[in-house]
């Protein structure tokens, strides 16, 4: 009886069985996200293992754990959300390197001429100045910057242009069209820049959207990955010489 009842009460809501992928995808960002910014920060790692605090490079091992929780939460978790919904084949497709191939060349154009002046620019405000590069000991010994700039690669930018620019945006495609999806995940986005330096937040809309419209466009996560890997690398790299 008391089931019965709860499925009338959902239904009255307007719930549908049939569209459990969608509710399980939007309510994947606000949970997800605040898992990350609440418990799987590089000031969480190092309170859960204090000796990384009397480590020499140890805020860069926090911040690498910090980008390894990242990838489990935007990468892995979305993506068993999407196979075990049998939603993967289009999900699988981004990872292709067919586009990416086709695409290069425009890539490292729009990293030369828009990505790296941006980076430049961003790099001489004091309140960016303030904020990057996060592990502080990068400013005086650059021994693990290879090191760091890969573990943000792949295990940051990756999985941030997945979750976005593939799941949210994707499946969000799918129920409510190419613009709201677009608009939606640049929302999403755009919330988890909350406490950065306000050029960065404000400049997350226009590239929020540009991303998802590129994405749209070439089917594929490479090159957005590309983009927004450039310019906060960079950026860190003006930063620091």
């Amino acid at each position: 009886m008391k089931k019965s009842r709860l499925m009338s009460i959902l239904r009255s809501t307007g719930y549908d069985p049939s569209e459990n992928y969608l509710y399980i995808l939007l309510i994947s960002a606000p949970v997800l996200l605040t898992v990350y910014r609440y418990f799987a920060e590089a000031q969480n790692f190092l309170v859960y293992f204090p000796g990384l605090r009397d480590m020499v490079h140890g805020d860069v091992y926090a911040y690498l754990l910090e980008y390894l929780s990242f990838f489990v939460l935007m990468l892995l978790v979305p993506l068993f959300i999407a196979v075990a919904s049998g939603r993967s084949t289009v999900l699988y497709s981004l990872f292709s390197f067919t586009s990416l191939r086709k695409n290069t060349l425009w890539a490292l154009l729009a990293i030369a001429v828009i990505v790296v002046p941006s980076a430049y620019y961003a790099s001489t405000l004091p309140s960016v100045q303030a904020e990057y590069p996060p592990p502080g000991t990068l400013m005086q010994d650059q021994q693990l910057l290879i090191t760091y700039f890969m573990g943000l690669f792949f295990l940051y930018y990756l999985p941030w242009e997945f979750f976005f620019r593939g799941f949210l945006l994707f499946g969000l495609k799918e129920r409510y069209g190419t613009v709201p999806a677009i608009l939606i995940q640049t929302i999403s986005s755009c919330l988890v820049h909350i406490g950065k330096p306000a050029p960065e937040i404000i400049g997350s809309i226009p590239f929020g959207i540009i991303f998802g419209i590129i994405a749209i466009r070439t089917k594929n996560i490479w090159i957005v990955v590309l983009l927004h890997a450039a310019l906060g690398i960079f950026t860190d790299l003006f930063i620091i010489y």
